[in-house]
């Protein structure tokens, strides 16, 4: 009778493991499969990276010949320049220009002949966007010969390159200000919004090539991640089912 009972008892506990071994290798199998969607949804992303990422170094390839570089002893570095305007800059009275660095950071340098500024405003039919303030330190802002020269980069230079980009054909006017109050203003020509727009898109389209490619390699990383955890499940269930047998 005792014995009976014992082995009544053991044959519970078996059932018991065995439903509880299925279980878990039935989650986990579930597991795996949400993994395999992630590294397919991950996937899918990388290879959107990429392709976006190689169409705009086509774009770059295909602006780069408009574009000539310069290296000045003058120059704390070399830059690059829309075709053209090479010879035109430095510029010798009111107006603005776009440059690349060697880094491809865009930068703009505006200049007023017989006034001074620390800070542009830029103003199309329907938008304004407007400059931080250099402060004047015979660097980023200098003075000589009866021209004050500033060069803005960052954010709101970007902006304001985009504005003009945006509305190469339409009238644009430049307001120079200094401590907040207008000092001059300088009407753009065509050719001058052209060379802007120009070097914005080249220097939009190496960001986001950069951004793009930043963001294939930690996708990238992901998915290793997710694939080293789907083969963990994978071995794991294989354990599972073979004491099931």
């Amino acid at each position: 009778m005792k014995k009976t009972i014992l082995l009544s008892v053991a044959v519970l506990i078996l059932s018991g493991c065995v439903k509880k071994n299925e279980s878990t290798t039935d989650a986990q199998k579930s597991y795996i499969e949400a993994l395999d969607d992630s590294i397919k949804n991950i996937t899918s992303q990388i290879d959107s990276c990429n392709d976006m990422a190689s169409s705009l170094q086509d774009k770059i390839g295909s602006l780069l010949p408009e574009f000539r570089a310069v290296s000045k002893a003058r120059e704390v570095e070399g830059y690059m320049i829309f075709q053209g305007w090479e010879n035109r800059y430095p510029l010798q009275s009111t107006g603005m220009v776009a440059r690349l660095s060697e880094s491809r950071q865009l930068e703009l340098v505006a200049v007023l002949q017989g006034g001074n500024f620390d800070r542009i405003r830029v103003n199309v039919p329907s938008a304004t966007a407007e400059s931080e303030t250099v402060a004047y330190d015979q660097a980023l802002n200098y003075r000589q010969g009866g021209l004050n020269t500033v060069l803005f980069t960052g954010a709101d230079a970007d902006s304001i390159a985009k504005l003009i980009a945006d509305n190469e054909l339409n009238p644009i006017t430049v307001t120079f200000l200094n401590g907040g109050k207008p000092t001059g203003t300088w009407r753009m020509a065509h050719d001058n919004a052209k060379m802007i727009t120009m070097t914005y898109l080249l220097y939009s389209a190496n960001k986001d090539q950069k951004r793009l490619e930043k963001e294939s390699l930690k996708l990238g990383e992901k998915l290793k991640l997710l694939r080293k955890h789907q083969e963990a499940g994978k071995e794991r269930v294989s354990k599972d089912e073979s004491r099931q047998k």
